[in-house]
């Protein structure tokens, strides 16, 4: 008989010749890599920049405390030399423990999907799993991002993740309720799923990446701004991935998943281009 292992890449291998043919992964690779939001590259070096420069500034006054003159408060030149020693590794110090710290956190987010959530498998919600197969075959990914489904106590949500090695992606159960309960809205959830792919496809959630701006992205406006051109450029992967405009899904995030298949999606859009918030108009320059 055969093991689970097998039947599961039996299953893989199947539902990726059948997204190849349906559709080239060369011809939908070409198009999405010029969806980036014309806003995310720039604000990303801006910020990158000022990263780099609030950490030079922070290493150059530490090695102007090093090397200050400590002998008119302290007599002795034993403790002068111990305390510049520690000035000199304070800089080194809090960069290894924010990048320790940082995938401690990714990791921690992990285990708790490992011990919490139901994973997406060809025999747990296989419709889902077939999906997130078509969306790597097409997107180009060598490995299919693990998906997770967790309850979230009515939270309309998902997000994607990474640790070293793997990407996954959560799915608030809320969100996958349309699927299967009461509005059978398989597009809907298809259009969350492949805006998480993505994130994944442009790396908007590595620890590199990450790290790069960490320090600036607290910066009122500017930090926000570029987390609403990543979104952007999301949604246009999955505009691109499921040959869906979205609207379902926006209308869904806004009214619930019980009251959105009564939203007039003509209406909705008029109101939004009618009366946009300032990041709304920022993101559009």
């Amino acid at each position: 008989m055969e093991s689970t292992e097998e039947k599961n890449m039996e299953i893989t291998e199947n539902i990726e010749n059948e997204a190849e043919a349906a559709r080239s992964p060369g011809e939908v690779k070409k198009e999405i890599r010029k969806l980036r939001h014309k806003a995310e590259r720039p604000l990303y070096w801006i910020l990158f920049v000022m990263n780099i420069l609030i950490l030079l500034c922070a290493f150059v006054f530490t090695m102007a405390m090093q090397s200050s003159d400590l002998s008119g408060f302290i007599d002795d030149p034993d403790i002068i030399e111990l305390l510049q020693t520690i000035n000199g590794g304070i800089v080194f110090f809090y960069l290894a423990y924010v990048i320790i710290a940082f995938l401690c956190a990714f990791y921690q987010l992990y285990a708790s999907e490992l011990s919490y959530a139901i994973k997406v498998t060809p025999r747990n919600f296989p419709e889902i799993y077939e999906k997130s197969v078509e969306f790597s075959k097409n997107l180009g990914m060598k490995k299919v991002p693990e998906v997770y489904i967790r309850q979230q106590n009515g939270i309309l949500n998902a997000f994607s993740a990474w640790v070293i090695g793997k990407r996954y992606v959560q799915l608030n159960s809320e969100i996958v309720d349309i699927a299967y309960m009461e509005n059978k809205d398989f597009d809907t959830l298809y259009f969350v799923m492949a805006h998480e792919f993505g994130h994944h496809y442009f790396n908007h959630v590595t620890l590199a990446h990450s790290f790069s701006i960490l320090l600036p992205r607290i910066i009122p406006i500017l930090g926000p701004l570029y987390s609403r051109s990543q979104e952007y450029t999301a949604d246009r992967v999955a505009q691109v991935l499921t040959e869906s405009t979205g609207i379902k899904c926006m209308a869904m995030l806004s009214a619930g998943r019980h009251l959105y298949p009564y939203v007039d999606a003509e209406d909705y859009l008029e109101n939004i281009y009618r009366h946009p918030n300032v990041l709304e108009r920022l993101g559009r320059w």
